[in-house]
């Protein structure tokens, strides 16, 4: 019997948003890109939650159909300005 994949329903962290561009106001449906800029520190707690997740990734076992659909989700929040990493089932 195969083991289920257990997802994680909470975040690995996230950090803070400096700015976006376009301004979230001039955002429409004919936006093509959001660009997210974020200061040194918080790229640095970014780059650790992307890690952490990528680890609990790596634990699966990827013979399996659960395991090869496992993910990472990097949301953006536009509203609290904040990204946060989450794992997601493809």
């Amino acid at each position: 019997m195969a083991a289920e994949t257990k997802i994680k329903k909470f975040s690995f962290g996230g950090c803070a948003v400096s700015c976006f561009s376009p301004a979230i106001s001039a955002l429409s449906s004919k936006t093509e890109m959001l660009n997210v800029s974020v200061s040194f520190e918080d790229a640095l707690k970014l780059s650790l939650a992307i890690q952490e997740c990528v680890r609990k990734l790596n634990s699966y076992n990827r013979s399996t159909r659960a395991g090869k659909r496992t993910g990472l989700n990097i949301a953006v929040h536009l509203q609290k300005a904040r990204v946060t990493v989450n794992e997601t089932a493809l």
